[in-house]
């Protein structure tokens, strides 16, 4: 009988092991919410400024995907810039194959965005916090206004100082350019207070 027992623990360890190897790996994209005050302490810089070109390509192993977004300065609110800025974000697509991280902000070529960037340890500019660093702007065709909100599925705000998120459900308001851009000055102490 002890042999027995032996047998069938060495059985269900070599099971569990088994079992451990073969299923699935869960992934997920935490995100903890920025308020303009963190994102512009957090953002190396702040720009404003159109899409001009889009390259995904493969990393030098052939591992991951990376796609440049070169963009075109048209205001700096902080930081350096650059004109073009070239964004570098993990995710594309290359020869038919697409790589993507849930809660990364998606570019079209010749759209308008008000981008929060940090830099990685290389000096490499990526939108800060996921999507909760591009506001893409729309321009009223009539009175030229411009308004702000963010693209990415369940990051929309409700307003331009806590960037309180919209609720499933809500309709999503467009926040005036001007009163975020309020903010970011003001929290940088270069006008634009109350």
């Amino acid at each position: 009988m002890p042999l027995r027992w032996s047998l069938v623990r060495r059985l269900l360890g070599a099971l569990g092991v088994l079992a451990a190897m073969t299923a699935p790996v869960a992934r997920a994209t935490e995100m903890i919410h920025l308020d303009t005050k963190t994102l512009v302490q957090g953002s190396a810089d702040i720009v404003v400024g159109k899409v001009e070109s889009i390259t995904p390509h493969w990393n030098s192993a052939h591992t991951k995907i990376f796609t440049d977004v070169s963009v075109r300065v048209t205001e700096t609110l902080k930081g350096r810039g650059g004109d073009p800025l070239v964004l570098t974000q993990i995710g594309g697509e290359v020869d038919g194959v697409r790589y993507t991280v849930p809660g990364c902000p998606a570019f079209v070529r010749d759209e308008e965005a008000l981008l929060f960037v940090w830099r990685d340890r290389l000096g490499r500019a990526q939108v800060n916090g996921l999507g909760q660093g591009k506001f893409d702007i729309q321009r009223d065709p009539a009175t030229g206004e411009a308004t702000v909100q963010r693209a990415v599925p369940g990051l929309a705000v409700s307003d331009a100082r806590l960037l309180r998120l919209v609720p499933q459900g809500q309709a999503i308001p467009r926040i005036p350019l001007n009163d975020l851009l309020r903010e970011i000055r003001r929290e940088l102490g270069t006008g634009g207070g109350r």
